[in-house]
């Protein structure tokens, strides 16, 4: 989450820039700002931690919960995009626009995209932080 808050620190030092006029002061102030978007954003880094860490400790579905829920969301996917198709072929039945990718959830596709790339974008960058290959 490094730089949660950059885009919401802008237009507030843009106003504390436009409302003290003396230098020194708005200089200060600033100063602060930044250090209280820092600590917070340090504050959220330690918790997230902290939940990844909980996860991992507890028992095989604490830790295994996000890798099988994609795991069923690409399921829904073949099923929809593969499975179903096959079974109106051989059942001889018309599709129409319920069955096929055009029947899976535009938020199910959102999910996916956000939590296959979360994921590999999080191991890629383990990757490069550790040095190893797991």
């Amino acid at each position: 989450m490094i730089g949660a808050l950059t885009p919401f620190l802008g237009p507030v030092l843009e106003i504390v820039r436009r409302v003290i006029p003396d230098p020194a002061e708005r200089a200060r102030i600033e100063a602060e700002l930044r250090q209280a978007a820092s600590d917070a954003e340090a504050r959220l880094a330690e918790a997230q931690a902290e939940i990844i860490t909980t996860e991992a400790r507890g028992g095989p579905l604490q830790r295994n919960w996000r890798p099988l829920f994609m795991i069923v969301c690409m399921g829904l996917l073949v099923w929809h995009a593969v499975a179903v198709p096959i079974l109106a072929a051989i059942l001889q039945v018309p599709l129409d626009e319920v069955v096929g990718l055009k029947a899976v959830p535009d938020g199910l596709w959102t999910l996916l995209v956000v939590g296959m790339g979360g994921y590999i974008g999080g191991r890629s960058l383990e990757k490069v932080f550790t040095g190893r290959d797991r």
